[in-house]
């Protein structure tokens, strides 16, 4: 079965979220941890680094790390953008249900999506394990990695012996649909952002209200859940993405189900037991007024408040909108337009220039992929440029197309780093998408000139693609993280 559906978190993530007020050792996570939310980024912990193993980043230096989750291929693969050491550090499978010579249709596919880094470990989402419409919580400790040499691609037997959980992985089955959304709360919890719905179904399906889980990596198995069924006076269906609206107090989940934003107070989320926590999550719901369209990627303005972009499940000759709202979940201004032909907008993710918000906006299955830049017009939200020099990534190294699938920015905001891929992924066959690293020039404005400086396709460090080898295979990166030592 292949899955249509666009494949990015926060930064997703994929989100933005805080600092992180324990675990020392954690350092700065720009997919899901905010203190600048005009980067998308974090003003960062002591972040002692690694000293040996896959994530080891000498003393006195620093290291900047990209992980990337081959959701496609049921693998993490690791890199290092910038510090001393090789670039390809290294890749941990994750086929729980074996994939016969990549085959992930049906139920094979266990799906690693939402990552996060930080002082126990790597906490990564897993959407389809141990069902297909039940997924999980796998926390590989730090004394997993540091015995692991760079250059190392462990096996899913270094982590699973096909029963059981080995190697020091902490595994929690959470039995929600698409738990695959996170971000880490400063008191050191996961916020999870569950689907709840079957994504390969008709969108017609999606009926039920989406999930927020608070979840305390200490004992996690005693998590909290709070339903989306009832937030404010609305209600969020089919909820994606856990995304960081200011330094630690408010979340955004787009509610792509019944075309809205859930905007949630999750100042407390530190405060009793995940459940206790997880029942006092409220806020309200910003309403688009338009049916049967995709809502999934919001982005923070720098000011409390988000943009969402509104556009067509499919190829539409009609445009897109984007819509500002503050975080009371009111309109802020007049909707903007952008063309129909860029029907997938697969993320968004917030920087500044000079005090003025701008967004960098992929997309991807039409003629028109790219990266483009948004701003603040006249009229509404506008996008003001693409990154066009960005064209000669968008054909891989065997000569196929890639579209931009994630994309995340340093802490600074002068980093970036974009997952690429096939438009149309086979079930069993391979790809070579891209994991690009861009150096960013912060005085420049995107709308005006490219603030690009230099740019490496990291995934030239890593095993060449080999047909015979589903191991190497790349059909995303379909989610990316940045995390920065120190």
């Amino acid at each position: 079965m292949r899955r249509t559906e666009p494949f990015s978190l926060l930064a997703a993530i994929v989100g933005v979220g805080c600092p992180a007020a324990d675990d020392s050792d954690a350092a700065t996570d720009s997919a899901t941890e905010a203190g600048d939310v005009s980067t998308g980024a974090t003003a960062g912990d002591d972040g002692t680094p690694p000293s040996t193993g896959m994530l080891q980043c000498p003393a006195g230096e620093s290291c900047t790390v990209v992980i990337a989750a081959q959701a496609l291929d049921d693998r993490i693969d690791v890199f290092v953008a910038r510090g001393p050491g090789p670039t390809f550090r290294g890749s941990i499978a994750m086929d729980f249900k074996p994939n016969p010579m990549g085959d992930n249709s049906g139920d094979n596919l266990d799906e690693p999506f939402g990552v996060v880094l930080d002082g126990r470990g790597l906490h990564t989402l897993v959407g389809h394990y141990p069902m297909r419409d039940a997924g999980s919580l796998l926390t590989l400790p730090h004394e997993f990695f540091a015995a692991l040499e760079p250059g190392t691609r462990a096996p899913t037997s270094a982590i699973f012996d096909g029963n059981a959980f080995t190697g020091g992985a902490v595994y929690t089955p959470l039995m929600e649909q698409e738990p695959i959304f996170v971000a880490r709360h400063a008191s050191g919890r996961l916020l999870v952002g569950a689907f709840a719905n079957d994504l390969f179904a008709a969108e017609s399906a999606w009926t039920t209200p989406g999930v927020l889980l608070v979840i305390d990596p200490a004992d996690p198995t005693n998590f909290g859940v709070r339903s989306l069924a009832s937030v404010g006076q609305g209600s969020c269906t089919g909820a994606w993405g856990v995304v960081w609206l200011d330094d630690g107090d408010t979340v955004a989940l787009s509610c792509d189900g019944d075309e809205g934003v859930a905007v949630l107070d999750v100042s407390g989320v530190g405060s009793g037991t995940p459940a206790e926590a997880a029942a006092a999550v409220d806020g309200c719901v910003a309403d688009i007024p338009f049916v049967d369209k995709r809502t999934r990627y919001v982005a923070p303005d720098g000011a409390g408040g988000f943009l969402v972009a509104e556009g067509t499940p499919v190829f539409s000759p009609d445009d897109g909108r984007l819509w500002r709202f503050d975080g009371e979940c009111a309109q802020k201004g007049d909707f903007g337009a952008f063309p129909g032909n860029l029907f997938e907008i697969r993320e968004i993710v917030a920087t500044t220039h000079e005090g003025s918000p701008r967004w960098f906006m992929p997309s991807g299955r039409s003629p028109a992929r790219g990266i483009h830049v948004v701003r603040d017009g006249a009229t509404g939200p506008e996008i003001c440029a693409v990154l066009d020099d960005l064209d000669m990534w968008w054909t891989t190294n065997g000569g196929a197309e890639a579209h931009p699938y994630a994309l995340a920015l340093d802490r600074a905001g002068r980093g970036m780093t974009i997952g690429a891929g096939p438009p149309e992924a086979s079930d069993d066959m391979p790809a070579d998408g891209r994991v690009l690293w861009l150096e960013l020039d912060d005085s420049v404005d995107p709308c005006t000139g490219s603030p690009v400086t230099s740019m490496v396709d990291l995934a030239d460090a890593a095993p060449a693609v080999d047909p015979a080898d589903p191991g190497t295979w790349r059909r995303g990166a379909n989610v990316v993280l940045i995390h920065e030592y120190p």
